[in-house]
């Protein structure tokens, strides 16, 4: 049977640190690739700026692996930057896994904007819920669609299987990441206790 050899795009963050940590547990041999050191114990890493195209290639020159899961974007103040920078991360990473030979499937996170629309219109459509993969998709702009068009291109020129996760929260913890529910409750809670109001949160 073939070891598994992951590649992790974005593996300091939130949701690549925690699978990198998963996938090496399940013995998986795993390389990341982040700007940054990197935080989990186990991991091979190689450093990049996600958006230069020759940084990702040199990075990437060499490596081969069966598995690739990108978890990495950047946000923009226009959805049209968000496309363009964002579809330009997984253009970069494909291009620098060409000579990739034993690829076999690319998972990509994605979310709720998948059905919500992106930031500059977030929530304003007539989503119907619950939301379900045959949902087609809002009409504009979303870099969510574009990174999907960029994998499913990738995987058709390249023969190999391909996923698409569209968690609708994700709640971790990463450095410097703040666009997370976790730090926002944990702030509303400190604020209660400081003030001695009730902590209110329709969850269990």
């Amino acid at each position: 049977m073939q070891k598994r050899t992951a590649l992790v795009v974005g593996s300091t963050g939130v949701v690549g640190q925690n699978l990198a940590k998963r996938l090496i547990g399940n013995g998986w041999e795993v390389l990341g690739l982040s700007r940054g050191a990197q935080v989990v114990d186990g991991v091979r890493g190689l450093a990049a700026d996600l958006r230069d195209a020759e940084a990702v290639r040199k990075a990437l020159q060499g490596v081969d692996v069966t598995d690739v899961f990108i978890s990495a974007w950047v946000r923009h103040d226009t959805e049209a930057e968000n496309v363009r920078v964002n579809g330009g991360i997984v253009e970069n990473v494909f291009a620098g896994l060409e000579g990739a030979k034993s690829l076999q499937h690319a998972a990509l996170v994605t979310g709720t904007k998948q059905y919500l629309g992106p930031f500059e219109s977030y929530g304003q459509t007539a989503a119907e819920t619950p939301f379900r993969e045959d949902t087609p998709r809002l009409p504009g702009l979303n870099f969510y669609y574009t990174q999907e068009d960029v994998m499913y291109a990738a995987a058709e020129r390249r023969g190999f299987g391909w996923s698409v996760h569209r968690p609708h929260t994700i709640v971790g913890f990463a450095v410097g990441n703040a666009m997370n529910m976790g730090s926002t409750l944990a702030v509303y809670a400190t604020l209660c206790r400081e003030s001695g109001e009730k902590f209110i949160f329709p969850a269990r």
